[in-house]
This record gives structure tokens, C-alpha cells and sequence, in this order.
């Protein structure tokens, strides 16, 4: 296929605009793993300069199917060591204005800059807006009332909006969590009538992608639009709904509108449930799973566990159902999509993930309580999921001694027991999300010496904290073993999603989303497993490569084909075209050092170990009793042998 790539070298200031035609690249992935693989990136450190940031909209963007416009974000990760793609919601909605398919960022610019990039509707235009270092924190300190991401998008519109006077525009920025730590992430918010549209807001945050717009190439923000322009397909005219339905009905032999609505139910509004999106759905279906305290599920008996989720329901569930889903205040995240899934309330978009890491996870379960703390990670730019694990396991080390308040930063030690959480929820959620908020202040702006190291990420901290503060740790402990995550290589790492699910701990080459078997409350023999983490990446590589949010994947998965040989005219064979991606994917990350590794956390083995008891499988249950490192070993060995045989690679340990 034929794409358009702007290549902008920010130091240089120089600018080129090409086109890009290979018969195997039909997405920002397949483009974003050929260039990576030319320059060699994997023998870079990712804040190099030339860690190129490819971003870029799909080949479907300006089409009349929903969820089309995500915006893409693709390059090597300082967090998990390896190619990562972060996807922004609606955002190529604006993009697709700009006239180009894929952006290069190359360089380093000498001061933080804005890169602008717009099209007048004859010609496409890339200029520079510097800022002084002092001056862009200053407005992360505070602009107009708002601090972080929300006070620099702030500052931009009021200096930015005359260059895109008569055109439609987004402004995408990075937050101070991108200058100090691994996991900062690009934060974008919606505009209507040149005003920031409230619950629209949207990332690209997993992998630490601000990080590397910031430090690897002095860029703070990118504000990107331009006049309205119909996309050309070179097959049937998919701007047209007619044409676009016509293609969907004939695949799903369904009316296009019952397809899309039945498909999307959950994020809009479940009837049965009688609630609605991410956050809606899930505290119901997990129950007594919910992650909490840091993950300390296998310590807590199931019984205290089902109190815990009563209360979660009562303080947590049900304010948001009578504040969002009962008053329908629900939007898009920028593009017209019927499954209306950003649920806001008070001013505050409330999604599962951020809520669950800097809620429950964090030792707050009361709304009102997190509301505080997750509008300070947010304003922070952080990777809200990344934040959240790491606050979780700071405030344990602080419960436990292993840490000082002071040492971190905040003003107390937090309430981190189930006690505290079931005998006063509301106090003990106060309680914990003002530390909370203030670990986010601290650790964005890297303020104490423990705040500089927990930037780096929880495994990466743990090693200089096991030196550091060896002579309180009890013989064979590490810092590790309070720590969630999912690791590679020596020093990779990333935070799982936000489920107690045994797929989101296996170290794959793209884990920390959802390429993976994130189904919780179960325990499958670990070729079943691999199995099903094959299936599910084959296509949720699709979705990332092709800028199509996943939130439609129900209709889109069997429609896909279709849309690209009507709209395009090339046959593509889907899970073939996959599998050979992630089989680069994986000599990629191979090549950069980054191979899968056994579990170094015990926090990660007990929930595997208490998995297999809590979810039934008796088998496995029995092992794990009989010695537990011996069976998890086992375990994870068995699931990346299968996994390598069917994807035809070598990736075990």
C-alpha cells in the first residue's frame, strides 16, 4: 500500500514530505517496525535522539465507520526495553486534516518545543513554537487555576488557536511525569468551538511515550489539524455511510446499526446491568478479583475480600451510576461513535483503568475520595496504570517500614491494611488518596532522591533500593517481592492491566495492553493459555496497526478483510500478515536485549500460585502447594514453549 510520511528532524528544523509504497506494510506498525528495524534502533538506549517517534492515523481514518481515528504513537520504550505502540482515542479525527499518513520525529531540539503542523488546504506547513525550559514549568506549576497537562493544553489554545483559525485542530502535550520518570505519557483533549470538551480526554500513555517525545527529542507538544478535507479511497468510497454500511451488512448479514449498537453495548449502556462503560461494567463482573491494596489479594481470605467489594459498590460504584450513567452524561473521545463510552462526572472522565490503579489498587475506595488522587496523576501526565502500581507498592513500603513518609515525600504513612479499608472506608480513602496526590506532585517533579529512583519504575528502583536499604530487608528479600509487574529482559518491566489475570503476567513481547488472554477468575493448562494469547494478539495487533479502537472489535474483527480489499482493493490474509509482525516484533526486542525472563517479584508468583486455587484448577493448585517456585517455573515454561511453537519463534526462558 501507498502511505504519505512527514519526516520532521526537530533539531535541524528541517523538514520532508515523501511517499511510502511496500505491498506488506498496511498500517503505523508494519511502518513503524520497517523503520525501526533500518536504523537499528535496538542497539540505541530509547531516549537516544535517533529513537525515531513514528505517529501516525490508519488507513481507514476519514472513513464513516466509528472508531476509526485513533491516533498511534510507535517507537522503543524505556519502560519495557522494546518497540511499543500507544494509541490515542478520536485524536486522528484532527490528523487526518493534516494531509499525511505517518509522522517522523527525529533529533533532539535544543529547547522544549511545540511542533505544529497544519494544512491551509493547499499546502502543508510544519512550524516551531519554543518555550523555555522555566517557562513550561512554570505553567506545569500552574496556568490559569490548572497545573500539568491540562494547564499547558490551557496556555497553548490561548497562545496557539489564531494558526488554525478556520480549521478544525487538536493539540496533543506531555506532562512533568515526562521529564523525570519512565512512564510519562501524551495527553489529548477534544476542542469544540475552540474550548476543551469535558470527558473527551484521551492518552497515549502506556510504554512511557511522553517520555520519549520529551527527553529523546525536546518535544512538549503537538498541536496538529487543518481545513476539512474528504479522504480518497482508491476502491468504494467509504466516506459515503451507504457504501460503509452496505460493506458491514454484507459480512455480518445484519442491519448495520443493530451490528455496531449489540457490538458496543458494554461501553455504552448495558441494560442488564443498567450501567454503562469500563468502570460501570467491570466492579460488577469482578467481585471479590477486584485488585486491591497493592495487589494483596492472595493474602486476604475471600470472605474479607467480598466485604471489601460490597463496599467498593456502595462508595465507589453507585455514585458514579447516579452522576454519569443516570443522567447520560456520556461522550466521544473526538470522533462520532454511537457507543458513546466517556462517562464523565463533576468535571471528572471516569474510566475503570486510572480509577481501579489510583483507587482500589491505592487503598481508596470511596468515589469522592479518588477523584482527588487520579486528577493529580492525570494532571501530572502520567501513565495512569504505570502510576498507580507504583503508588500502590510505595505506600505498601511505607506501611511495612521498609520505606520512611519522609524519605518519599508525602505527609504520613498511609492506612494499607483490609482492616482499615472495610471498618472506615471513607476515612481510610481520604486518607490514602491525599498520599496518593501527593506522590504523584513529588515523583513528577522528582523531588526527594526516592522519588527520582521510583521514576525509573518499580523494578528498576527495587535494585537500587535492595543496595540502598539492604539492612532493612529480611535475608532473601527484595524490594522486588512488593512489586507488580510483568518483566523482560534484565531490567524491562511494565504494570499489567488492571485485572487479576494469569495472561497479563506472561512476559511477551507487547504485554502491559491487551495482546494478551487478560480474562480474570481463570486458570487454564498452560498450552490453553498460549493458545489463546495467540488469538487474541493476532488481532488486537490489527486494531493498534490499523488506529481502530478496540471497543469495537466485536464488529470489526470479521469486517475487516472485507474493508480492505473494497476500500483498497488488497487481499489480505489477517492472521498470517500478524503472526510475521510479531514475529519482527519479537527479533526486534531480541536483538535489543530483551528476552523473556522468570517472575522476580513474589508478589507476581503468589498471584499465579493463588490463582490456581481461587480459579478452580485443582491440578495446578496441588503444585503450587507442593513448592511453589518449582511449579511456577513450570508453568510460565510451558506457556512460552507453546507460545514460541505456534508463533514459530524461539521465545522461552
Amino acid at each position: 500500500m501507498k502511505f504519505s510520511v512527514l519526516k520532521i528532524d526537530v533539531e535541524k528544523k528541517d523538514i520532508k514530505l515523501e511517499d511510502f509504497e511496500r505491498e506488506d506494510i498496511y498500517g503505523i506498525i508494519d511502518y513503524g517496525i520497517y523503520v525501526h528495524t533500518q536504523l537499528k534502533t535496538y542497539e540505541l538506549e530509547p531516549y537516544d535522539p535517533r529513537n525515531v517517534m513514528i505517529i501516525g492515523k490508519g488507513p481507514f481514518a476519514g472513513s464513516a465507520l466509528p472508531g476509526s481515528h485513533r491516533l498511534v504513537f510507535f517507537y522503543r520504550s524505556p519502560l519495557y526495553g522494546t518497540l511499543f505502540p500507544s494509541t490515542m482515542g478520536g485524536a486522528s479525527y484532527q490528523f487526518q486534516h493534516v494531509g499525511v499518513d505517518f509522522v517522523e520525529i527525529h533529533g533532539k531540539a535544543e529547547k522544549p518545543v511545540v511542533i505544529i503542523m497544519k494544512n491551509d488546504g493547499e499546502e502543508i506547513s510544519v512550524n516551531f513554537y519554543e518555550l523555555e525550559m522555566d517557562k513550561l514549568i512554570e505553567i506545569w506549576e500552574g496556568y490559569k487555576g490548572e497545573e500539568g497537562v491540562y494547564a499547558l493544553t490551557q496556555y497553548l489554545l490561548d497562545n496557539l488557536s489564531s494558526e488554525f483559525e478556520g480549521m478544525e485542530f487538536r493539540i496533543a502535550v506531555v506532562g512533568p511525569a515526562a521529564l523525570n520518570t519512565n512512564y510519562g505519557a501524551v495527553f489529548s483533549q477534544a476542542l469544540r468551538n475552540g474550548k476543551r470538551a469535558v470527558g473527551s480526554e484521551d492518552w497515549a500513555a502506556r510504554g512511557g511515550t511522553g517520555s520519549v517525545l520529551l527527553r529523546a527529542h525536546n518535544v512538549v507538544a503537538i498541536a496538529f489539524g487543518g481545513k476539512k478535507r474528504k479522504k480518497k479511497f482508491p476502491g468504494e468510497d467509504i466516506t459515503s455511510m451507504s457504501t460503509a454500511k452496505r460493506i458491514v451488512e454484507g459480512v455480518h448479514k445484519k442491519p448495520y446499526n443493530e451490528v455496531v449498537t449489540h457490538a458496543t453495548t458494554k461501553y455504552r449502556f448495558n441494560p442488564k446491568l443498567n450501567t454503562g462503560g469500563t468502570f460501570g461494567g467491570n466492579y460488577p463482573a469482578e467481585g471479590e478479583l477486584v485488585p486491591i491494596l497493592n495487589w494483596q489479594m492472595p493474602y486476604i481470605p475471600k470472605e474479607e475480600r467480598i466485604k471489601i467489594h460490597e463496599l467498593i459498590m456502595k462508595y465507589y460504584w453507585e455514585p458514579f451510576n447516579e452522576e454519569s450513567i443516570k443522567p447520560k452524561k456520556w461522550t466521544t473521545c473526538g470522533e462520532p461513535c454511537p457507543a458513546v463510552c466517556k462517562k464523565h462526572r463533576r468535571g471528572h472522565h471516569v474510566e475503570y483503568e486510572p480509577y481501579e490503579a489510583n483507587g482500589p489498587l491505592s487503598g481508596s475506595i470511596y468515589l469522592y475520595a479518588s477523584d482527588i488522587s487520579v486528577h493529580a496523576v492525570d494532571s501530572m501526565g502520567f501513565d495512569a496504570i504505570e502510576f498507580g502500581g507504583t503508588a500502590a507498592w510505595l505506600l505498601e513500603l511505607v506501611y511495612r517500614g521498609l520505606l520512611k513518609p519522609e524519605e518519599v515525600g508525602i505527609s504520613d504513612k498511609p492506612r494499607f491494611s483490609k482492616d482499615d479499608l472495610i471498618n472506615n472506608p471513607k476515612e481510610t480513602s481520604e486518607h490514602n488518596a491525599k498520599l496518593v496526590a501527593e506522590l504523584a506532585h513529588v515523583i513528577a517533579f522528582a523531588k526527594t532522591e526516592i522519588a527520582r529512583i521510583a521514576g525509573l519504575g518499580k523494578r528498576k528502583a527495587s535494585m537500587i533500593l535492595d543496595e540502598k536499604f539492604k539492612d532493612r530487608l529480611k535475608y532473601g528479600e527484595s524490594f522486588k517481592d512488593y512489586a507488580v509487574y510483568t518483566p523482560l529482559g534484565e531490567d524491562g518491566e511494565i504494570n499489567p492491566t488492571m485485572y487479576w489475570a494469569i495472561g497479563n503476567y506472561i512476559p511477551l513481547p507487547i504485554q502491559g495492553r491487551y495482546w494478551t488472554f487478560y480474562a480474570f477468575g481463570t486458570f487454564l493448562e498452560p498450552e490453553e493459555l498460549a493458545s489463546k494469547i495467540v488469538s487474541s494478539a493476532l488481532w488486537e495487533f490489527w486494531y493498534d496497526n490499523i488506529g481502530w479502537c478496540r471497543f469495537h472489535r466485536g464488529w470489526v474483527k470479521q469486517t475487516l478483510r472485507a474493508l480492505f480489499m473494497e476500500a483498497y482493493g488488497v487481499n489480505v490474509d489477517m492472521e498470517e500478515h500478524a503472526r510475521k509482525q510479531i514475529r519482527k516484533l519479537i527479533d526486534y526486542a531480541k536483538r535489543a536485549g530483551y528476552i523473556p525472563v522468570f517472575w522476580d517479584s513474589m508478589r507476581v508468583i503468589d498471584l499465579v500460585a493463588k490463582g490456581s486455587e481461587e480459579f478452580g484448577n485443582e491440578n495446578w493448585a496441588k503444585k503450587f502447594k507442593e513448592d511453589k517456585i518449582r511449579a511456577a517455573k513450570e508453568y510460565l515454561k510451558r506457556v512460552l514453549e507453546a507460545y514460541s511453537k505456534l508463533m514459530g519463534v524461539d521465545w522461552t526462558i
